[in-house]
């Protein structure tokens, strides 16, 4: 059974993140609407391990954080629920989530969302995933577009830079200390 049978054999009423609990299919849960989220590609895979990997160098003199990949759940909004799941989500330490079920996903968007653009996805959708990411609270959210090697950085209250491969990116308020630049993001090998 697909997701979207799943989701339609359900009430007509919108699902809530207890019901997105229970489902076994893979998906986001959107405004009470289940959304399929496809299998990403290998190289796709390759930019969020290098992502999380420069996160990790830059985290072990600077404790306090949490960084965690795999489409983590984040409870952006309820009534109706949207619960997302973004590449790579960064927290603090005190906010990581240490439930289960419902109680494992994090309240809020994470400090840092991080999003790469997937061979499926518009980059319009992914866009319109940072501005619900900055709408949750999200101090800093990055849209990396490996295609062309760049990153969009979206940050409070609307502000959008577009960087290319050869341009810095910087961790500013939110992430202190974290540099690199955009072509160190997709060097993957």
């Amino acid at each position: 059974m697909s997701v979207s049978d799943s989701a339609s054999s359900r009430k007509a009423s919108a699902l809530r993140f207890a019901d997105a609990a229970e489902l076994r299919e893979e998906g986001e849960l959107v405004r009470g609407r289940l959304v399929e989220v496809t299998r990403n590609t290998w190289r796709h895979g390759e930019v969020v391990a290098q992502v999380v990997f420069l996160l990790r160098l830059w985290s072990r003199d600077r404790p306090g954080w949490s960084i965690a990949t795999g489409d983590p759940g984040a409870k952006l909004s309820a009534d109706p629920d949207t619960l997302r799941g973004p590449d790579v989500g960064v927290v603090r330490a005190e906010r990581r989530p240490r439930g289960r079920g419902v109680a494992g996903w994090l309240d809020g968007a994470p400090d840092v969302a991080i999003e790469v653009v997937g061979d499926t996805q518009s980059v319009s959708d992914v866009a319109s995933k940072a501005l619900e990411y900055l709408a949750a609270g999200a101090k800093l959210v990055w849209i990396l577009d490996p295609q062309p090697k760049r990153v969009v950085v979206y940050s409070p209250p609307g502000l959008t830079t577009v960087l290319g491969a050869d341009d810095p990116l910087s961790g500013g308020a939110v992430l202190e200390g974290f540099a690199c630049t955009v072509r160190e993001l997709f060097d993957v090998g």
